[in-house]
């Protein structure tokens, strides 16, 4: 790495399985919104891979790794066996693509909590990344509507970051508000790079409990940050965010 500070372009995007704010799939609209903001590493929610009729059975973190030239991992939190064995494994969860090269990755499945049965499984995609010779580790997750459940995986995915010390980068849907103390929470250990809660934009498009801004960028205190904005665009009912952060050599 060389001597001065170098950018990273980060996203965080919940891509609603490439359905449009219209409801029609158009992965392909996904992947221009990723390309147009010429990103480096983009934390991805809600992709099927081999899922269901909704979005034709594809393996949509490959055919976008293929689309924009960009490494790839992949996180399964929901899984189901095809009809047929010789078909690929239902799977959705989180993903992410990198402009460099993604060392390993390991998908933790997050606690359920007492209703075991009623939650969905959630889950935590971690990744080691090399950028010109530094390491970084960057995670993903989308998290429970159930606070109990979300107030608990809160707790374990910090604890899980806490075990890194090289600089980490923390992207998702946490459908929680940015004011709730579990934001506040993360905002004890991470920065967020709108700055504070307050200045957070809103980034879910529909109605709901969980309110508007439920989407987030988090990281380290080895960062700097740049800018951070959401993007218009009607490829999801989520607004991607992104943000330019730097890095120091000492870092």
């Amino acid at each position: 790495m060389s001597d001065s500070i170098f950018p990273l372009k980060v996203m965080s995007f919940n891509i609603a399985s490439g359905l449009r704010m219209d409801g029609h799939l158009d992965l392909a609209l996904t992947a221009s919104v990723i390309e147009a903001a010429d990103v480096d590493i983009a934390g991805l929610q809600e992709v099927d891979q081999h899922f269901s009729e909704r979005t034709n059975f594809t393996d949509q973190i490959k055919w976008l790794a293929k689309r924009l030239n960009m490494h790839a991992a992949f996180g399964p939190n929901l899984t189901a066996n095809p009809a047929d064995a010789r078909w690929p494994k239902h799977a959705y969860g989180n993903a992410l693509l990198s402009r460099y090269p993604i060392t390993s990755y390991y998908n933790h499945l997050l606690k359920k909590g007492e209703s075991e049965t009623q939650s969905e499984q959630r889950g935590l995609l971690e990744a080691t990344i090399e950028i010109d010779g530094a390491t970084i580790s960057f995670f993903n997750t989308h998290l429970s509507l159930n606070k109990k459940q979300l107030e608990l995986n809160i707790e374990e995915l910090l604890n899980i970051i806490r075990q890194q010390d090289c600089p980490s980068i923390l992207t998702g849907d946490f459908n929680a508000d940015p004011h709730s103390a579990l934001m506040r929470r993360i905002e004890e250990e991470l920065t967020n790079v709108f700055g504070s809660n307050t200045l957070q934009p809103e980034t879910y498009k529909k109605e709901g409990e969980h309110g508007q801004k439920i989407d987030f960028i988090f990281c380290s205190r080895h960062w700097r940050v740049v800018s951070a904005e959401t993007i218009e665009t009607q490829a999801s009912d989520h607004k991607p965010i992104l943000a330019l952060m730097e890095l120091h050599p000492e870092a």
